[in-house]
């Protein structure tokens, strides 16, 4: 049987992350920042047909080709619900303290996740956890052998605290019982950056455990 494989795309705005996983002809898009046309070429690439379009979180540098990429590939999107409102507000979503020229502004999700849930989306098996603290609804979506962790973690270092909706402690407790509580050979793959793994982060110490 097939297992779930990835590709990383390193978008024009602050070298965010957008991924593909996919597997059998089949995929999702995680992250869709900045640049719709390089993820049209690495789909086209791996011959993928997109089901859907996943958010770890909503900040602006991770949706801003979300309403080209919805739109181009007629798939729903999926968002926490704490960050509900976000896709829709500048001021929650980063855009306007960046002061961005063209704040991504866009129609709500089609759907919230449920944290801790095991969802089955074109042919993936995933499951949510909830990793707030950079921002209040940072989930991050575990597939067995990687996890897909958005602005929580990154290779040697984790997510801002500094933003509007983030929290220090919430941070470091999805990162100490929940990140690094996960299988030490498990690969991350994180919203900016070279990917890692979690014994790597976790032996580190970065955040105080």
């Amino acid at each position: 049987m097939a297992k779930a494989e990835i590709r990383r795309i390193v978008m024009d705005m602050v070298d965010e992350n957008c991924y593909i996983v996919y597997k059998d002809g089949r995929g999702v898009i995680v992250d869709p920042g900045e640049g719709f046309d390089r993820i049209q070429k690495a789909v086209d690439e791996l011959n993928v047909k997109i089901e859907a379009i996943l958010l770890t979180h909503a900040h602006f540098d991770h949706i801003m080709s979300l309403d080209e990429c919805r739109k181009h590939y007629g798939v729903p999107v999926y968002i926490s619900g704490h960050e509900r409102d976000w896709l829709q507000n500048p001021d929650f979503n980063g855009s306007t303290l960046f002061r961005l020229r063209r704040p991504p502004m866009t129609e709500p999700a089609e759907f919230e996740f449920e944290e801790n849930k095991k969802y089955e989306i074109a042919g993936l098996s995933f499951t949510v956890l909830p990793t707030p603290g950079h921002s209040p609804g940072g989930v991050s979506f575990d597939f067995g052998k990687f996890i897909v962790v958005g602005d929580a973690l990154f290779r040697s270092g984790f997510g801002r605290y500094d933003l509007y909706g983030s929290d220090y402690d919430a941070l470091k407790n999805s990162l100490g019982n929940v990140l690094f509580k996960l299988d030490g050979a498990k690969i991350v793959y994180p919203g900016h950056g070279d990917e890692t793994t979690i014994e790597r982060e976790r032996n580190l110490n970065l955040i105080g455990f």
